[in-house]
């Protein structure tokens, strides 16, 4: 909401009340409580809005604590449920000097937020019992993280198993899994992070992120191996971070990607002009002859025979050689635009960002699949991009001593960078008012925003900066270089 539409809600029809309170820290805190729970979500400025609002009505000439405790509910759109969830917000302003204070950006805004209510008297009773501040001893005993809008946080990485291995999520939000923001004062669900100062953190941007995966599959060839898949939304990039010796002695894997460039050159020599629709349709007849195979096997309830396991064999790798071979090797780049088949194979350890789309057509798979009792072969086929496979083109943002930036994709929805910084080298970041999400996959690095706080982050540790941010310095601070990749919405 705009200060315009911030005039117009009326904040005081829903006050509850509003006091001073005494703490073992200070005895200039101020308290107002609101309740927001009847009003229409669409309707309600974030908290962070509400705060500017209040305070910039009020004299508070001798505060240096003021506080506003918010009452709110929402339906969890990520999960299945319709039910409202109730939560609460408590909002510190920590002005810095109640005698020169002119506007809203000469104190320092943080949050916390909660689920299961507790009374305004509990919430003083926290406060007043600790020496923290208040907004410290409440997250403290809430077990919630504090949110900052001009500082970084850290996203906790949420294991999701899978038949082939496992993912780590920094930033999904769906009813598979939610992911935290963590701090030392507890973790705190990252849709409610994002919008208790959604203006400063998203601005515009809704809270449908770029996701940020870690995707590990087993060693074990065939059972490591992910679906071949096709997505008719989703765009993504893998950055190789990691290959298994023992599934790849030599250090260089495979990825398959696209149309074998051996099968396209025999269909043109055999069909002509008609290759892609002969050469679909016989990739289409032979997925199907395989998955009534894997059928068998994945619905069989005695011993499988041998003959059935050898026809599996030869059937998989018979439809396997319609798709490309990528090579990769450690620090490779792979993107997958919309109808590109693709499958990420045994032993190669990847980074990935992607639109935050959660859908796919499944071609094929070596194993039973979980989620769906049928392949979608036929329309996957009907709609890929009959072409072989590229890998993108890297550009050189920024090239100087000890320094350099790569763009690793430029997708529609979003860019992805590679940063690498020698030992004690300095870069600048500015965010020109979008969000970021930033990873280190090698190395270690200092955070410096722009009120001098600094945050650390070490290996495959991520954290999400917000808007309101501006800019802010990034220092590597181990013996080796730093290597990060940070994505941003376009």
């Amino acid at each position: 909401m705009t200060a315009k539409n911030n005039a117009g809600f009326d904040f005081f029809d829903s006050l509850m009340g509003s006091l001073q309170i005494n703490s073992k820290i200070d005895s200039h805190i101020w308290l107002t409580h609101i309740n927001l729970c009847n009003s229409k979500e669409n309707e309600i400025p974030d908290s962070g809005q509400i705060a500017d609002y209040i305070f910039s009505k009020n004299k508070f000439s001798k505060t240096k604590f003021f506080l506003i405790l918010i009452d709110r509910k929402i339906i969890e759109k990520w999960t299945d449920k319709d039910d409202f969830v109730f939560y609460q917000e408590l909002i510190e302003l920590k002005i810095k000097d109640v005698k020169k204070i002119k506007n809203i950006h000469e104190y320092k805004k943080r949050g916390c937020v909660w689920k299961k209510y507790i009374d305004r008297t509990t919430l003083i009773k926290i406060i007043n019992s600790s020496s923290l501040t208040p907004i410290e001893s409440v997250a403290k005993n809430r077990n919630v993280s504090i949110i900052q809008p001009n500082k970084p946080f850290q996203l906790e990485a949420l294991k999701i198993p899978k038949p082939w291995g496992y993912e780590s999520w920094y930033t999904g939000i769906e009813k598979r899994g939610v992911v935290k923001v963590l701090d030392k004062h507890g973790k705190t669900e990252l849709p409610y992070s994002l919008n208790i100062f959604k203006k400063q953190i998203l601005g515009d941007y809704t809270e449908d992120i770029i996701l940020l995966k870690k995707l590990i599959p087993r060693a074990e060839d065939v059972i490591g191996d992910l679906y071949y898949e096709m997505h008719e939304k989703k765009w993504e990039v893998y950055v190789v971070t990691e290959i298994d010796k023992s599934a790849w002695p030599k250090g260089i894997a495979v990825i398959k990607a696209g149309l074998n460039p051996k099968k396209i050159s025999e269909y043109k020599k055999k069909f002509g002009n008609d290759w892609k629709i002969n050469l679909i349709n016989t990739f289409k007849k032979t997925t199907n002859e395989y998955e009534k195979i894997r059928l068998k096997i994945d619905n069989c309830n005695e011993v499988i025979s041998s003959n059935l396991l050898s026809k599996e064999s030869e059937l998989r790798e018979k439809t396997a050689s319609f798709v490309g071979d990528c090579y990769v090797k450690n620090g490779d780049i792979v993107s997958f635009p919309p109808y590109l088949i693709h499958s990420l194979q045994h032993g190669i350890k990847v980074i990935e960002f992607q639109t935050p789309h959660y859908e796919r057509l499944i071609v094929m798979f070596g194993q039973k699949v979980i989620t769906q009792d049928m392949w979608d072969t036929n329309e996957a086929l009907e709609k890929i991009i009959p072409n072989e496979y590229k890998p993108p083109q890297l550009k050189i943002l920024h090239k100087s001593a000890g320094i350099l930036l790569e763009r690793i994709v430029d997708f529609p929805h979003f860019t992805a960078d590679r940063l690498i910084l020698e030992t004690e080298m300095i870069w600048e970041e500015q965010l020109i008012n979008k969000y970021q999400i930033l990873i280190v996959i090698s190395g270690e690095a200092t955070i410096v925003n722009e009120l001098e706080e600094s945050i650390s982050i070490n290996l495959e540790e991520a954290l999400f900066l917000p808007i309101s941010m501006g800019k802010y310095h990034l220092k590597n601070t181990g013996d080796k270089p730093l290597i990060c990749l940070m994505a941003k919405p376009k």
